[in-house]
């Protein structure tokens, strides 16, 4: 079993700004949670990473290893938040997401409206992901995070 801690990943920008991801726990899905908090945005806009280990099921009488497949599914999401005008009595509406730049392993899902700013930030933040060593132990040593 791996401990489960903070997750540090810099992003693109010409100074670098390291993004802490502290960790939230699992869901009712038993995904685990990192989120990046303690910064200036609404918990709307978090950055987030989401992680999920599927071990291989029991064997049955009959299977064969092509039956038994271990998953690791880890994804960075990396949300983009806009104000839309304001309402009938002039008051500013709190802000809803534009868009959710995400990486998911070596698959990326990039909105048109992302900008090359946000697909920087999401591949390097991405790469630094999959070397951290929780990250590691999931896919290397099937150890989930607890």
């Amino acid at each position: 079993m791996a401990a489960v801690a903070s997750i540090t990943l810099n992003d693109a920008a010409t100074t670098p700004v390291a993004h802490v991801f502290n960790p939230i726990g699992p869901d009712t899905n038993g995904v685990w949670w990192w989120e990046e908090t303690g910064v200036a945005l609404a918990t709307l806009g978090n950055y987030r990473i989401s992680a999920a280990l599927t071990r291989a099921p029991n064997p049955a009488p009959g299977s064969n290893s092509s039956d038994r497949v271990n998953r690791v599914k880890v994804t960075l999401h990396l949300p983009t938040l806009e104000t839309l005008g304001t309402n009938d009595q002039g008051l500013t509406p709190p802000p809803t997401i534009a868009y959710i730049c995400r990486a998911t392993g070596g698959e990326y899902i990039l909105p048109d409206r992302s900008s090359l700013r946000n697909r920087q930030d999401l591949q390097k933040m991405n790469y630094e992901l999959q070397n951290n060593s929780q990250i590691k132990a999931m896919i290397c040593d099937l150890a989930n995070v607890y």
